[in-house]
């Protein structure tokens, strides 16, 4: 009886943990964002530029995930909740080629600007 409510209590805390993971921080320009955000500003950031799509297409993310995550940080749907459960569901492998395709296209990963750029 306690292995099996152990066992199931681990396993509500292993999902919840993945469904509210973060993303990483992305820099260009002197302002920073968390994948995700939903602000204007990283909308002009990543999505006016055309840099999410140039970002996706060097990466061996799923057509899928591909899709969803312009969709969820570049159109009307946008949720920064939705991109974190994308993000959550990725392997090691598939997090690290998406941080990889933002570096050779110009951003910063995790960086955080020292003085007055926002952080979000």
């Amino acid at each position: 009886m306690k292995k099996t409510l152990f066992a199931g209590i681990a396993a509500v805390a292993l999902v919840t943990g993945a469904c509210s993971s973060s993303t990483f921080l992305v820099h260009k320009g002197g302002k920073a964002y968390y994948l995700g955000n939903e602000s204007k500003t990283m909308e002009a950031m990543i999505c006016d530029s055309g840099d999410l799509k140039k970002i996706l297409s060097g990466t061996e993310l799923t057509k899928q995930m591909k899709t969803d995550l312009y969709r969820y940080n570049c159109s009307a749907e946008k949720s920064g909740k939705q991109v974190k459960e994308i993000y959550a569901l990725m392997t090691p492998g598939q997090r690290k080629g998406l941080r990889v395709a933002f570096k050779e296209n110009g951003y910063d990963i995790n960086y955080r600007p020292c003085c007055g750029a926002p952080v979000d």
